[in-house]
């Protein structure tokens, strides 16, 4: 734990330094994600969130220097658990991730397109979650959730007394934290000096995260995919993204 917390502050002490003296750039994309094992949890194909927060060297606008943030969803499965006080319960798998790296662009910070590659080391956070929900006109009381509270046997548990009001109740059942390291190439898309398109494949690398299986093993050799680079450096998850870069501090005297 201190050695991740050691890490942490290092990150945090890099992006101040950075962010005082150089420009920035910020990407936001979507995505779908796919486990490139099979593992006994965080298996399931799913949706992705990227963030990305670069700073550019004044005289070496083909080096950025990323500090970004992933998140994936895994499986989220829907129920009716109670048919007298209906209680929705969801049981949801998800990873969060914050990276820190080099990026290397294309040269010539003039084309219309740029492509880039880098690699950056940081660290995972999957947790599986089970959230109850409940109408919450049952009465003055929840006794719902004092029923929730009750069946997941817990002492520390006050969320029936709280003043919020709130009508569902969320338990972690499963938090691991992995380091790692993500690789990743793609390329901007300019549509203006300010901003523009981004694209790319992202390959999450987690040592410590086991497969119980591969999807290796039906490629075709006579064509290049996606999943032969994921072999190659033995990737866990793969993920594609679109989205939008925005020239923070753009202006036209840097060009």
């Amino acid at each position: 734990i201190i050695i991740k917390l050691i890490f942490m502050n290092c990150i945090y002490i890099t992006a101040i330094f950075f962010s005082l003296s150089l420009s920035q750039i910020i990407e936001i994309d979507l995505g779908w994600h796919k486990p490139q094992g099979t593992f006994n949890k965080y298996n399931e194909a799913g949706g992705s969130i990227r963030g990305s927060y670069s700073w550019i060297h004044d005289y070496k606008t083909h080096i950025r220097y990323d500090l970004s943030f992933q998140r994936l969803q895994f499986k989220s499965d829907s129920w009716i658990d109670n048919s007298q006080y209906p209680i929705t319960v969801t049981n949801s798998e998800e990873s969060i991730g914050i990276s820190f790296g080099p990026r290397i662009m294309s040269p010539t910070d003039r084309g219309f397109i740029r492509p880039y590659f880098g690699i950056k080391g940081g660290f995972f956070i999957f947790t599986e979650k089970l959230k109850y929900e409940w109408d919450n006109q049952i009465g003055s009381f929840d006794w719902t959730c004092l029923v929730i509270d009750l069946l997941i046997d817990s002492s520390e548990n006050t969320y029936c007394f709280d003043t919020n009001d709130d009508n569902f109740f969320t338990s972690t059942l499963d938090s691991k934290i992995y380091l790692g390291a993500i690789f990743e190439f793609g390329a901007n898309m300019k549509i203006s000096d300010a901003m523009g398109l981004d694209f790319g494949v992202q390959y999450n690398i987690i040592p410590k995260l086991r497969a119980i299986g591969s999807e290796y093993e039906n490629l075709d050799n006579q064509s290049i995919q996606l999943t032969q680079i994921s072999k190659s450096i033995n990737a866990d998850y793969l993920t594609i993204y679109l989205g939008l870069y925005f020239d923070t501090f753009w202006s036209k005297d840097r060009y």
